[in-house]
Order: structure tokens, then sequence, then C-alpha cells
């Protein structure tokens, strides 16, 4: 095993650019789209014809008590060209008593946003017209106000185990998706080294060795699998200590997590490379393939986007997805072992199938 493993690191070390390659887009791509990632929603808010700035000014003021959602004053023409470009999900017209939605598609943001203006302005408007009835209007209002600072009820939020509501971080989940993907990305490659070797005869050759083949087999996908997950690594620790992400208080699982799902993508790529021919045809089906899986784990998406039940189903045997889960369980919800159990499980049935299947095709194949 070790002079296989040994060949593949001179190989790296001869020529390390493609995994230094997709170590860096890793990090290029957390810090393009996870560190904008802001979770408020931002709407620009113009005047229509004829309402004067001062007025959208206070109302623009009352629909900023909301902590979900950032409203901001907007030239109307810029306005109403981000909606049309697609680079803003809506846009508000206020009027003196009313309002109007400006937007190209319809999406769960836009219903959010609705729902938040309508109860502010029937809010308002109903404060309005109880105090236009007032002796003193300034008085009423004062009045309203100290009184719902002290409300008979209140309400307060909790999750379904009754612990605190925790805010969703998008950027961690982009962290961990590319992380992952681009990880699996330089795993495949290196597994295609075995289908290259099988082709060019090599593997044949070093059969007639004293090495065994188990000992080959394992060379092979020690190699990938340690290659993967110090990447993998690399770009978890620049980000904790360097970068300054909030990963949770449980590092030490990522790390275990993070090993347990390069073993399941080395599992993944013996399957896919058990099932082509030459190590042409897995550069062409792998690379096809991959960017799939991230989207159909939801990866890019905040959780409970993807609700069709068909994309669901086809997300249950890609590793990403349940890896993705114990991550961002431990990272961002403080779970524990026994809570992404199940996840953990789900990865260690897809290593085991892939890997006991990938290799028999691979067997079957060469005869």
């Amino acid at each position: 095993m070790n002079p296989i493993f040994l060949a593949q690191w001179m190989k790296e070390k001869r020529s390390p650019i493609m995994v230094l390659a997709f170590c860096g887009l890793s990090i290029l791509a957390t810090l393009m789209f996870g560190m904008g990632m802001d979770n408020k929603i931002k709407i620009g808010v113009f005047p229509a014809q004829g309402v004067e700035a001062s007025i959208v000014e206070q109302w623009v003021g009352r629909l900023n008590e909301s902590e979900a959602i950032e409203f901001f004053l907007q030239d109307e023409q810029e306005a109403r060209s981000e909606v049309r470009g697609g680079r803003a999900d809506a846009a508000l017209q206020v009027m003196e008593r009313d309002y109007r939605f400006i937007a190209a598609i319809d999406n769960p943001n836009i219903h959010i946003m609705e729902q938040h203006v309508r109860t502010v302005f029937i809010e308002e408007l109903q404060l309005q017209t109880a105090a236009e009835y007032a002796e003193d209007a300034e008085g009423f209002r004062a009045e309203v106000e100290r009184y719902l600072k002290q409300p008979p009820i209140t309400v307060q939020l909790y999750a379904a185990d009754g612990s605190e509501l925790a805010r969703y971080d998008m950027s961690l989940q982009l962290l961990f998706t590319f992380t992952l993907f681009l990880a699996a990305f330089t795993v495949g490659f290196k597994v295609n080294a075995m289908t290259t070797e099988k082709v060019s005869g090599i593997w044949s050759r070093m059969i007639l060795s004293p090495i065994r083949k188990s000992e080959m087999y394992l060379g092979h996908l020690l190699y990938s699998l340690l290659i993967g997950f110090v990447q993998i690594l690399i770009v978890f620790l620049l980000f904790r200590y360097v970068i300054g992400f909030n990963m949770g208080n449980h590092f030490g699982m990522l790390i275990l997590i993070a090993a347990l799902y390069t073993l399941t993508i080395v599992s993944f790529c013996i399957l896919i490379a058990g099932m082509v021919r030459t190590p042409e045809q897995f550069n062409m089906v792998f690379p096809s393939f991959l960017p799939m899986m991230p989207l159909l784990s939801g990866g890019y998406m905040p959780p409970g986007t993807i609700t069709n039940k068909i994309l669901l189903g086809i997300s249950e045997v890609l590793p990403l997805k349940h890896a993705l889960d114990a991550l961002t369980g431990i990272a961002i919800y403080n779970r524990g072992w026994l809570d992404i159990l199940p996840s953990l499980a789900k990865l260690c049935i897809i290593g085991v199938i892939c890997m006991g299947i990938g290799i028999n095709l691979m067997e079957r194949r060469r005869a």
C-alpha cells in the first residue's frame, strides 16, 4: 500500500496545481457569495407623484421597525430598473395613505414583504383615524405608545424543542457547500487515476509485483481520502481562525463530519468510476453530474425552499445533502451527536453501498 500511496504523493508534489486551484476556489467562492450574504431582505422605496418626501421618510421609519426587512429610499427610475433587471425582488411605491408593490416575479420574499407592509399600514392608518377623533391627537398617540410598551399580553417565540430561535446563517451554509462541493471534484479526479492505470496497463503490471490487489486499492483510496480531507480542513481552519467565521462551539465535530463525508464521496466516485470504461468517460460524466449535487441538496438556498417530493427523494441519495444537514445542525443550531445521528447513518450507508458496488463493477469490467 505504501508504494502506491507514495507514488500518488510524488505525482501530486510535481504538479500540485489542481489541488491548490480547488482549494483556492473554495475560499474565493465563499468570499464572493458568502461574505456578501445579508439575511435581511432589502427593498427600495420611492414616493408616488405628488407625495412629499417627508411623508415617505416617515413610512420608511415605521416599516424599518422589522428586523428581517430593510427599507431604504431610492430613486424611482433606479428602483424600477433594478426590479426589471432582476437585481431586486421588488420595489415599493408609497402614497400618502396607500402603497403599491412593483415586482417582476412571484417568490416567497414578495409575500413576506407584502404581509409586513400591509400590517404596518393598517396599524398606522387605524391609529391616525382614532387620533382624528381625540381632542389631543399627539397626546393620544403618546398614550398608545406607552400602552404598547407594556401590553397586557405578550407573545414569545421558541423553537420546537423549547430553545431560543436561532437566526439562520446563510453565509456559513454557503461556506460548507462550496468547500464540500469542490473537495468532491478533487477526490473524483484522484480516484480517476485508478481508471487511468487500468487503461494504460500499469495496473496489470503492478498485479504481477509483490503488491496485493487490496493494497493497490487501499493506496489509491487512502490517498484520495487524505487529499480531499486536507483540502476541507485547510478551508475550515482559514475561515475560523483567519477570516473569523463563527462556526459554533464544536469545531472538532465539524472536522469529524468532514472526514466521514470525504470517505463517502470517495466511495461515490468509485461507483461512478466503476460505471464508465475509460478515464475520458469519467472526465465527461463526473463534472457534468457533480454540479447538480449542491442544487438538489439545497446547498445554495435557505432550508425549506425545495418542496418538490421528487427532488427531495433524489437528494436523499446524495452525500452532500446529509453532510450539510449535519454541519449546519452543529454550527448553527448547536446540536449534538444524537441529533445528527440520522444524517451520519445515511452517509455511512451511502458510503458502504457505493464502495461495494463500485469496486465490484471495476473488477467485473476488468474481467
